[in-house]
């Protein structure tokens, strides 16, 4: 926790809005096939929109009067767990990301800062730049809009990786009379976010492109009663999944990668049950449905793993079966569930 407290030299800063700007950066890339290794890093510009803000700063009244202003102190923090080296955070299974933010200057500066950086500039109200509450005058900003973003392929991947919006970093300001490595922090006065898709080209088809489906057919409710139970004298349905990941049947797997079938449901609970209705009158989940491989062992719906064959040429086959999760007679009508199959190079 950090102090707001007011102290001749250093003093806390806010946005006068009340919150810090959002900065929204995207990323959106198509990988070559040699780029889809480990170890591969490409770099690329902020994008975010510009947009400016104020701040607001709890001088003391002598340093706001006094006859050299006072500096802003920069400080870069981020809260996203540490990646493969010094400086990278990681932000998916697959990547790594090291943000650098365009500070006044001093040019593109790494987060996290060590200690806050100076932006070298006497704000007062003589040049229209203040920052103190005192001040008449108010500077504008948009720190935090501009910097690099570089970022490491941890895992090669086949298909498309979704990056959902991520905070990347947190900029804070601190006035000072005199730079100073540590002044107090208040609330962040920006915020960056990275959200997006990047998209490894190399050839892995299942089922040909098309959806597998799976008709659980007509189901007698009075037959499907017991908790977390098919219904009874059910035949659980059997199907394939088939895939290739060749190229005119020769691997297109980077050698001494391993390739794994990834299984994600969209609705799902107790890890092993995906999730086909829920009742309106409390969402309550009421049908699932389980997976089962070629051992009769159920396969999780968060990461479940299907092993494949490394050539990148084969079919696996699963059982599945619909559950009642709740006991009882259930309400009749249709259930349906969707779940997604995704294919990793390790």
């Amino acid at each position: 926790m950090y102090s707001a407290q007011v102290r001749a030299g250093a003093a806390t800063c806010e946005p006068t809005n009340g919150s810090a700007v959002s900065y929204e950066n995207s990323l959106i890339r198509n990988l070559l096939r040699q780029d889809n290794v480990k170890g591969a890093s490409f770099a690329q510009a902020m994008n975010s929109p510009q947009q400016s803000y104020h701040i607001s700063c709890n001088c003391s009244d002598s340093d706001a009067s006094g006859a050299n202003g006072v500096l802003i102190m920069y400080s870069l923090v981020s809260s996203l767990p540490l990646g493969h080296a010094t400086n990278y955070y990681k932000i998916s299974d697959h990547l790594d990301l090291m943000t650098q933010i365009t500070l006044p200057k001093n040019g593109d500066v790494t987060v996290p800062t060590s200690k806050a950086v100076s932006d070298g500039i006497h704000h007062w109200d003589k040049d229209g730049t203040g920052i103190c509450q005192q001040q008449k005058t108010q500077d504008t900003f948009v720190t935090g809009s501009q910097g690099v973003l570089t970022f490491y392929l941890t895992t090669p991947f086949v298909g498309e990786i979704d990056i959902p919006r991520t905070e990347i970093a947190r900029v804070y300001a601190s006035s000072a009379t005199t730079a100073t490595s540590a002044p107090p922090l208040g609330s962040p006065v920006a915020i960056l976010y990275i959200s997006g898709t990047l998209t490894a080209p190399q050839s892995c088809e299942i089922n040909q492109g098309e959806v597998i489906s799976v008709n659980f057919g007509t189901i007698q409710a009075s037959h499907f009663t017991k908790l977390n139970n098919a219904p009874d004298n059910y035949r659980p349905v059997t199907f394939d999944i088939k895939y290739d990941c060749s190229s005119q049947g020769l691997p297109a797997i980077p050698t001494g990668d391993k390739l794994l079938m990834l299984l994600d449901g969209a609705d799902v609970e107790n890890q092993y049950y995906l999730v086909a209705r829920r009742r309106p009158s409390d969402n309550k989940a009421d049908i699932g449905i389980v997976v089962e491989d070629a051992s009769g062992i159920y396969v999780p719906f968060q990461q479940g793993v299907l092993p494949m064959n490394q050539n990148g040429l084969g079919k696996i086959t699963l059982t599945a079966m619909p559950i009642n999760l709740v006991g009882g007679e259930l309400d009749t009508g249709e259930f349906q569930a969707m779940a997604t199959l995704r294919v990793d190079i390790r």
